[in-house]
């Protein structure tokens, strides 16, 4: 007999018959037609990942949507963001409740035919649009405003309705920050114009100066969390991401890379549930920033309305003198210098305001950069050193005495 069974096991028995044969086990030779099974199982799976992958880029543009989300939910595309900024205030600063969808659908036209953005591919810019959140009592137009992209078809796999719905996170809180270097710009153009103009107020000198102290104290601010949030969350995050994405072999890695992309910005970008303290503290600077536009735009006002009126008695008093008569009565004289004294008087009042203001500002940044300090990010540690680099804010807060090397040095002794 060429084989010989012992139980339920069979053994060759004949190696001179087949040389090559070890002697196997049932269950090893099973295990082998496992192995080679699944191989073939890999096989295709990999040459029908590599078919999948070549139909989502080649035919649904999937790297370009990825790119289309950075450059317009991510802001990427600055151009076109600051722009549309320029378009959308008249309508942003009115109530939240008197905006039309349709109004802002066709600024975002005009922004998009004005800018590089209309160079992108007509299937790209087909898929953006408005969309205005839910409105609380208060709301202006910039609270509600959101941009939108509409996802579709095969490429929804990659973009899921979480996922946007983390895209349309990111982008409110980029766009709140955007809003506030662009109050900023404002503020700033605003001195310039302003000072020139009431050179001939002498007694507003001190005014000016406190309001461009203020303003440049934010102006740094913003700066800082631009760089941060710019550089060193958005680039680095979504330069890993793009290196991932051209090396992925198969969608379930493009899907992981881009749910851990987002994962990452949202965290670094303080709107996880482990940041939301230092939100809070940010979304207060935010708010003191807007309430110096609003402080300042109505000291401004009232300077040049006084202005305006001292010009005119003057103007007046020319016209007078041209005509051969006296200038100005006693009366009229005695009023003008009771009104000018009243708006001096007024000074003070508007120094005392800009005073609370930069107290409650100093303040709440003190609070941030103390938050920052405790955190566990060594990127967030470093951006309190960068926001107070030259140590203003230090010298009015002791918990921010211990630098950042000691607490380096204490820490690896732990």
């Amino acid at each position: 007999m060429p084989f010989a069974g012992i139980g339920n096991d069979l053994y060759v028995c004949v190696p001179s018959v087949f040389p090559l044969l070890k002697y196997k086990l049932p269950a090893d030779l099973f295990t082998d037609l496992e192995n080679a099974f699944q191989g073939k199982i890999d096989a295709a799976y990999f040459e029908t990942s590599k078919y999948l992958l070549d139909v989502l880029n080649k035919k649904y543009s999937l790297l370009d949507h990825m790119q289309a989300m950075r450059r317009y939910l991510l802001l990427g595309q600055g151009d076109f963001i600051r722009h549309l900024m320029d378009l959308l205030k008249p309508e942003l600063v009115r109530p939240a409740t008197t905006l039309y969808q349709h109004n802002l659908t066709g600024i975002l036209e005009t922004a998009v035919r004005a800018t590089n953005a209309q160079f992108d591919s007509p299937e790209i810019l087909k898929r953006l649009d408005v969309r205005l959140l839910e409105v609380s009592p208060g709301d202006t137009g910039w609270d509600v405003f959101s941009l939108d992209y509409h996802v579709d078809g095969p490429i929804a796999t990659v973009f899921t309705r979480e996922c946007m719905s983390h895209y349309l996170r990111v982008f409110n809180f980029l766009w709140r920050a955007k809003r506030m270097e662009y109050i900023l710009t404002d503020i700033r153009k605003g001195h310039m114009c302003n000072a020139k103009l009431l050179r001939n107020m002498p007694e507003f000198s001190g005014v000016l100066h406190h309001c461009h102290i203020l303003a440049s104290e934010m102006v740094h601010f913003i700066h800082q969390m631009q760089y941060y949030i710019t550089f060193e969350v958005l680039e680095c995050s979504w330069d890993e991401l793009w290196n991932k994405v051209q090396q992925a072999q198969d969608l379930d890695h493009i899907i992981a890379a881009h749910e851990v992309f987002l994962d990452t910005i949202i965290s670094r970008c303080l709107l996880d549930t482990d940041s939301r303290a230092l939100l809070n503290q940010l979304r207060a600077v935010f708010d003191q920033i807007i309430e110096l536009q609003n402080t300042q735009d109505a000291i401004y006002r009232a300077a040049l309305e006084e202005l305006q009126r001292r010009l005119q008695f003057e103007e007046k008093k020319k016209q007078r003198e041209a005509e051969g008569q006296w200038g100005v009565t006693a009366a009229e004289e005695e009023e003008e210098n009771k009104r000018i004294q009243e708006f001096q008087e007024s000074i003070p009042k508007m120094c005392s305001q800009l005073r609370i203001l930069t107290h409650f500002y100093q303040g709440i940044v003190q609070q941030f950069l103390v938050l920052l300090m405790t955190s566990s990010d060594e990127s967030l540690r470093f951006l309190s050193f960068r926001l107070d680099f030259n140590e203003h804010y230090k010298a009015r807060e002791p918990r921010l005495r211990v630098s950042l090397g000691t607490r380096g040095r204490r820490s690896s002794h732990t």
